[in-house]
């Protein structure tokens, strides 16, 4: 009876994990990609030297500094929509509608 319990318990979490991966997942890969392409734009696209200050303007029209800047830009939005959609579903619970 104690294995069947527990198989029972690792299935619920399972179920669990998954309802919450198919929900969030594309919004936890968008908050990933925003936040490693924020930090690389940085480092390979506007590096903070004096020679980065100068070949910034070179760097800033370079394929995958704007594919960086897409992703950012892109990225945030889609983290605002998050937001705005988690805020919702709170507000649906707490002021029912009629």
């Amino acid at each position: 009876m104690g294995f069947n319990m527990l198989s029972s318990t690792i299935n619920n979490y399972r179920n669990y994990f998954y309802n919450f991966i198919t929900c969030f997942g594309i919004y936890i890969l968008w908050i990933c990609i925003h936040y490693f392409a924020a930090n690389l734009y940085t480092k390979l696209c506007t590096p903070f030297t004096f020679i980065g200050f100068i070949s910034s303007p070179f760097l800033a029209t370079t394929p995958h500094c704007q594919a960086m800047r897409w992703a950012i830009y892109n990225g945030g939005n889609s983290i605002l929509v998050m937001w705005v959609l988690l805020g919702a579903w709170i507000m649906r619970y707490l002021i029912p509608l009629k």
